[in-house]
C-alpha cells in the first residue's frame, strides 16, 4: 500500500489535497515541431505517453516543441508525444503497458508516463510493484524549482503541473456563494434545479462533490488511504454519505421533469455557460481556459470551500521497459523549467508546481490567485475510488432513471 500521509512542504508551506484526475492513453501520434531544430543525427528519440482533454495534448506538445527547439536541450534528446484525447475507444495506456510487459519487452518506446496517482495502482497491478523506476533527482537539475518534493506516490513519481476542483458559480445570480458544504447542501434545497454535478463515473469534477459528501464525514487520513477498513468499518459514514446525496438528487438540475446528471467535466459546465444553472463543481483550469475562449461568461467566478474540493498533480513516472530512461531525465528537467511552467500555464492554465514569482510573460496572471494549491486536498483512496462511483451508479444514478 502507498504513503498514506501527505506531507508539508515547499517555500510556503503548501499542504497540497488531491484525488485522482483519471489518465489511461493510447496511440494517436504526434512528432514535436521542432524537430528540425534537433542536435546530429544519432539524438535519443524520448516518446511521452499521456490522454486526457485536448487542451492537455496541446500543452504537452507546446513544450515539447520548445524542448525540440532549445540548443542545449536538443542535443540530449529529442521529444515525442502519444496521446488519445478522451472518449475515444482505442486501448487504454495501462492495457498497453501490461501487454508489452507480459510479452517481456524490454526496449520500448514507453520512455515517459504522464499520469497521476490514481491510473499508477492499475497499471501496477497489471504489471508489478516496481514496474516504474525511482527517479534519480540528483541528475535533474530542474527539480530544485519543484515545491512538491515530498508527494503522495514517492521516488519514482516527479509532479509536473497541478490542477484543482473548485466551486464554479454565476456572480450575477448568485453574489454570496457558499462558504461551507453544508451551506452549499442547504443552497442546494433553497435553489432547486440551479444546481448540477456530472455522473461521477464519467468525470471527476463531479466524483469531487461525491467524494467530499462521503469524506467529509470521516477522518482527515481516510482521504489519503486505500485501506479497506474505511469502509467496512465505517459503514455508517459511507452510508450517511449516500443518503445524504439522495436526498440531495430532487433539488438537482432537471430537464423534461427528471433529474439530469450531465455527462463528462465538460457537461456541467456546458450548462453554466447557458445559465441553466447558477453552480457546478468544475476545475480550474478548465473555467478559466473557457473564460479566455469567451465560452464562459465573465460573470463566472471560482470559489473553494472550507472543506476543499479534490485537485490533483499530473507527474512523469519512467517505467522499467523504456529505452531511453537517461534520455528521459532531461525532458523531466525542461518540464520543470520556468519556461515551461509558462508554456503549461498559458496553453491550459495549470497550476505551476514551481514558485511563480519566478515566472515571467504569464497571461492573465491575476487568474493565478485562483489557482492556490495551498486551499486543495488530496484524496488518494485506490480501489474505493471505483467502490464509490459503482455504488453511486446504484443508488443515486438511477434514481435519475
Amino acid at each position: 500500500m502507498r504513503k498514506s500521509i501527505w506531507k508539508k512542504y515547499g517555500k510556503k508551506g503548501m499542504a497540497v489535497v488531491i484525488g485522482a484526475a483519471i489518465l489511461g492513453a493510447s496511440s494517436l501520434s504526434m512528432t514535436g515541431c521542432g524537430s528540425e531544430a534537433s542536435a546530429a543525427e544519432g539524438v535519443p528519440t524520448v516518446t511521452i505517453w499521456g490522454n486526457g482533454g485536448q487542451e492537455v495534448r496541446e500543452a504537452l506538445q507546446a513544450i515539447a516543441d520548445a524542448y525540440n527547439a532549445d540548443p542545449e536541450y536538443n542535443k540530449k534528446a529529442k521529444v515525442e508525444i502519444q496521446f488519445v484525447v478522451s472518449g475515444t475507444s482505442e486501448q487504454s495506456l495501462p492495457d498497453r503497458l501490461a501487454a508489452a510487459y507480459k510479452a517481456g519487452e524490454t526496449d520500448t518506446d514507453f520512455d515517459l508516463i504522464v499520469t497521476d496517482d490514481s491510473a499508477i495502482a492499475n497499471i501496477e497491478a497489471q504489471t508489478s510493484e516496481d514496474f516504474f523506476e525511482d527517479i534519480d533527482t540528483s541528475k535533474i537539475p530542474n527539480y530544485e524549482n519543484l515545491i512538491f518534493k515530498d508527494n503522495i506516490v514517492g521516488d519514482n513519481f516527479i509532479p509536473y503541473r497541478g490542477t484543482a476542483v473548485y466551486l464554479a458559480y454565476n456572480s450575477e445570480t448568485v453574489p454570496n456563494p457558499p462558504k461551507t458544504a453544508e451551506e452549499l447542501y442547504q443552497w442546494i434545497k433553497d435553489n432547486p434545479g440551479r444546481f448540477a454535478y456530472n455522473d461521477p463515473s464519467t468525470g471527476n469534477s463531479g466524483f469531487s462533490f461525491v467524494a467530499n459528501t462521503i469524506y467529509n464525514q470521516l477522518p482527515e487520513e481516510a482521504a489519503t488511504s486505500d485501506d479497506e477498513t474505511w469502509k467496512t468499518e465505517h459503514q455508517t459514514e459511507w452510508d450517511n454519505g449516500f443518503a445524504l446525496l439522495e436526498e440531495l438528487h430532487p433539488y438537482l438540475y432537471q430537464t423534461a421533469g427528471k433529474v439530469q446528471y450531465p455527462m463528462k467535466n465538460a457537461g456541467s459546465l456546458d450548462l453554466l455557460a447557458t445559465k441553466e444553472i447558477d453552480m457546478t463543481p468544475a476545475f480550474v483550469n478548465m473555467v478559466l481556459s473557457q473564460k479566455s475562449m469567451g465560452t464562459l461568461p465573465d460573470s463566472i467566478q471560482l470559489t473553494q470551500l472550507e472543506e476543499p474540493f479534490l485537485g490533483g498533480l499530473a507527474g512523469f513516472m519512467i517505467p522499467s521497459i523504456g529505452k531511453d530512461k537517461e534520455a528521459a531525465l532531461s525532458v523531466i528537467d525542461f518540464y520543470l523549467s520556468y519556461e515551461a511552467q509558462t508554456i503549461d500555464w498559458n496553453t491550459m492554465f495549470a497550476s505551476p508546481v514551481v514558485d511563480t514569482s519566478k515566472m515571467e510573460n504569464l497571461e492573465h496572471e491575476d487568474w493565478l490567485a485562483q489557482t492556490d494549491m495551498e486551499s486543495m486536498r488530496y484524496f488518494s483512496i485506490g480501489t474505493l475510488q471505483k467502490d464509490i462511483a459503482q455504488r453511486w451508479t446504484e443508488e443515486i444514478g438511477s434514481l435519475a432513471k
